[in-house]
């Protein structure tokens, strides 16, 4: 257990955490987008992994990262507008449409996947993106790996991660949004169609679940399997509540998710008497700690999951 006192072993960590990291993020950061406009959506998962077999097909059929992350993110948003045409167009319940839609998401992509490359002698690979480095950044002790020395995938989805959180921070539309999940009778009375807002939203959000499947396997992995995103869309709904519906909390947690994720990967590899088992469980047990703690001081919007009737329509 030495290696735990090395400099190197815990920098591989950080940038293999960055890396695990930036999926989740982004896949909260669209739910935190879709719950704070008032709608639950709990088929985070099944639209995660919607993304990354569509962005991972993309990819590999055009020898294109791009085009793969673009795949993954028009999948999202075309799940996310399914689901809103149940949730907000016809009211269905949210908590039933959302479970639903992760049930689907994993039964069909694992379908979709054993049917387009079971005549594959070897199992097929996608592209991956070229390493690039900051000069001078990338040598700093400890963060020069994890943060200067990314490829171009994980600094652009920094880049979006940060200017949504700018944006959620000082746009008017975020009113709007807010309005539509806290009070959506005000929002009415100000012209504003809740309707609207919450199916923009949700197909945004959306978009951004199936954008962030995308970054794990066509970013990050370069292949496919069933459950690959191994339960991602239950830790980014979680980060939700625990980052307070605030985009610096949620990619707060993102990043500590990420790296016990990274650390449990190398625990497995060293000499230990603890069951494997253990150290699978463990960013999921950590996780599951912090939101029980967190959530005590958490106000949710006040309409979240609850469809809206215009009193003209009740």
């Amino acid at each position: 257990m030495g290696e735990l006192a090395e400099l190197a072993f815990w920098t591989a960590i950080l940038a293999s955490g960055v890396r695990l990291a930036l999926s989740v993020a982004m896949a909260a950061i669209g739910e935190m987008i879709t719950e704070r406009a008032g709608v639950l959506n709990l088929g985070l998962e099944g639209t995660m992994i919607i993304g990354a077999f569509f962005g991972f097909a993309a990819a590999w059929r055009t020898g294109s990262v791009p085009v793969g992350l673009a795949a993954g993110f028009v999948a999202g948003c075309v799940v996310g507008g399914a689901f809103a045409a149940l949730v907000v167009g016809l009211r269905v319940d949210q908590v039933v449409a959302g479970l639903s839609f992760t049930l689907v998401g994993l039964a069909l992509t694992s379908f979709l996947n054993t049917e387009l490359f079971r005549d594959q002698p070897i199992p097929p690979r996608s592209p991956l993106p070229e390493p690039l480095a900051i000069p001078v950044l990338e040598d700093l002790p400890l963060v020069g790996e994890g943060l200067f020395r990314q490829t171009w995938v994980a600094y652009a989805a920094a880049a979006l991660v940060a200017a949504l959180a700018v944006w959620l921070k000082r746009s008017y539309q975020t009113i709007v949004l807010d309005a539509a999940g806290e009070t959506p009778e005000a929002a009415d009375a100000a012209g504003h169609s809740v309707s609207g807002v919450r199916y923009r939203a949700t197909i945004v959000g959306s978009g951004l679940a199936g954008l962030g499947g995308a970054l794990l396997v066509v970013g990050q992995l370069g292949f496919f399997n069933s459950n690959i995103t191994a339960g991602r869309g239950w830790i980014a709904l979680a980060l939700v509540i625990f980052g307070r519906w605030r985009p610096g909390w949620i990619v707060a947690g993102a990043v500590f998710f990420g790296a016990l994720d990274a650390l449990q990967f190398r625990f497995q590899s060293l000499d230990s008497s603890v069951p494997y088992e253990f150290f699978l469980a463990l960013p999921y047990l950590v996780t599951l700690a912090a939101l029980a703690v967190g959530s005590r001081r958490v106000n949710a919007p006040s309409a979240l999951g609850v469809p809206y009737l215009r009193s003209t329509e009740a």
